[in-house]
């Protein structure tokens, strides 16, 4: 019996090991090839989505703010970026008071933020009143103020507008002094009307009077321009403003818009840092629709961002 067992045991053992033998691998064999690939230098950005609207459920009356939506901007190509900015389109002629919806640009409503920070209107274009406002007193106390001296007009942002206005005397805005009221006007709010008394000469000092002014300066291309602190937003908002030198009807209010034209140190950049290819940055855009606008689909405007590797 003992031999017995020590047999079985042995039978045991050879069976295994043949299993193991039976399923060996096959030989093999491999080859490598590289691969090398050079990437061409490629400036390319995308900007999702390709359209916003506010229509339907999402209709904005006047005075009033739109849903807050996000642009999600990526670099898509193959050199870092180090500064993107935005421009938009703009009405060719004052909108207000023609009683046709088209006329007025949507994009000219557009107001953006970073992920976090205050919305600015990105270059928001105002033409002077046509019709003459009798409440507004102008700096050599005329009520209504001296059309043939003084260009007017308001800054509108959603409920509240800021009447502005400046000398044009030689039929130039260069040199000359910009005034702007430090009290917004709204529907319940008269705001400052009167640029008569003693305001602050200081277009970048903090809204603490009722007025302040201060002088523009000769761009160079057809413009003048100043940097200007408007409202009471935390401290005030700032924009620089461009005056059409050869019209002298119209001001933009920019604050995202590199190409705005003068050196104004209030336009800023909306991105700065290196975005590398494949990475992106979120934009939060709304719509401020002013008072005074006719009811129906506005005329459709563009959004332009603008990438720099430099």
């Amino acid at each position: 019996m003992k031999y017995g067992k020590e047999l079985l045991v042995s039978i045991a053992i050879c069976t295994l090991i043949l299993a193991f033998t039976q399923f060996a691998p096959a030989t093999e064999d491999e080859q490598s090839s590289e691969i090398n690939v050079t990437v061409g230098s490629s400036m390319m950005i995308d900007l999702t989505p390709a359209s916003f609207t506010w229509e339907g459920g999402e209709a904005i009356d006047p005075g009033a703010t739109g849903a807050v939506k996000q642009a999600q901007i990526e670099n898509i190509g193959s050199v870092n970026i180090t500064t993107l900015w935005f421009n938009v389109s703009q009405p060719t002629s004052n909108p207000y008071g023609t009683g046709t919806a088209s006329n007025y640009e949507s994009s000219n409503f557009l107001w953006i933020a970073r992920e976090t920070g205050n919305y600015y209107a990105v270059d928001r274009l105002e033409f002077n009143e046509t019709r003459s406002l009798i409440y507004l007193k102008d700096p050599d106390g005329n009520s209504p103020p001296n059309s043939t001296k003084w260009a007017y007009g308001r800054f509108r942002n959603a409920s509240q507008e800021w009447f502005w206005m400046f000398d044009k005397t030689g039929d130039t805005c260069v040199s000359n002094d910009f005034y702007i009221g430090d009290v917004a006007h709204t529907q319940t709010t008269t705001g400052t009307v009167d640029f008569s008394g003693a305001g602050v000469n200081d277009l970048t000092a903090n809204p603490a009077s009722a007025f302040r002014y201060g002088s523009l300066t000769d761009s160079g291309d057809g413009w003048c321009y100043a940097d200007i602190i408007i409202g009471n937003q935390g401290g005030g908002l700032n924009y620089t403003i461009a005056v059409d030198n050869t019209t002298l009807d119209r001001v933009r209010w920019s604050h995202w818009n590199t190409d705005l034209p003068g050196s104004g140190t209030f336009v800023e950049s909306f991105y700065s840092g290196t975005l590398y290819p494949g990475n992106s940055t979120v934009a939060n855009i709304t719509i401020h629709l002013s008072y005074g606008v006719k009811e129906g689909a506005l005329g459709s405007g563009e959004l332009f961002v603008i990438a720099s590797d430099a």
